[in-house]
């Protein structure tokens, strides 16, 4: 038996779990819902929403940051050393601190949501971006965030990114991030992990066209 991660078939919220149980070596199926599907699965949902990973004994764990986690744990992308940890994990607050900006901005009319969303990246977006570019401008020689080593909190900084300059964003420049050269570096050193790389090559159709290197 396998985990099984329910999500819509986007990348969104559960595409850093999908990246470390790939390149963990883990297996786990990959149940997409659509807006037509998803009211009936709701129901079966621990807090009425996905993503959701389903345990292969058929417990169900929600809450994207504690999938993320607990896989990373699984697959070894978890820092084992407490202020590692910490470091990973305050990356992924500060990242999560960005995209929640967005969030009041989904249902609004097109116009709203373009002009909303453009305030956005001149505001507090900018902001924050900048304070993500300092964090990672100053990782030393590992360059990564926890270290020398790949964490999940390097994937979620690379999904979020990615994401945001793949089109699922109205009112987001595709060439948002030229004007965040840290930033763009590094989502590409991400890109190019092995275990990306190689995910993206099976799986880069559509808005994950984004995730890939040079993108």
């Amino acid at each position: 038996m396998s985990y099984k991660i329910h999500y819509f078939g986007v990348p969104g919220r559960a595409e850093v779990a999908r990246l470390i149980l790939s390149i963990g070596g883990i297996s786990y199926e990959d149940l997409n819902y659509t807006q037509v599907t998803f009211p009936e699965a709701k129901l079966k949902m621990p807090f009425g929403q996905v993503p959701v990973l389903e345990l292969p004994d058929g417990k169900m764990l929600a809450q994207s940051g504690a999938i993320d986690r607990y896989t990373a744990k699984l697959a070894g992308l978890y820092p084992e050393d407490p202020l590692k940890a910490a470091r990973a994990d305050e990356a992924v607050f500060l990242l999560a601190d960005f995209m929640e900006l967005f969030t009041p901005t989904w249902y609004l009319p097109l116009e709203e949501k373009i002009k909303a969303r453009q305030e956005i990246l001149a505001g507090k977006g900018k902001e924050k971006l900048e304070f993500m570019s300092k964090l990672l401008g100053n990782l030393g020689e590992g360059g990564y965030v926890a270290g020398d080593k790949l964490s999940f909190a390097d994937l979620a900084i690379f999904a979020g990114l990615s994401s945001m300059i793949s089109g699922m964003y109205d009112g987001v420049p595709l060439t948002l991030l030229d004007g965040y050269p840290v930033l763009k570096s590094f989502r590409n050193k991400i890109a190019n992990e092995p275990g990306v790389k190689a995910y993206y090559e099976k799986n880069g159709e559509g808005l994950r066209a984004a995730f890939k290197p040079d993108a």
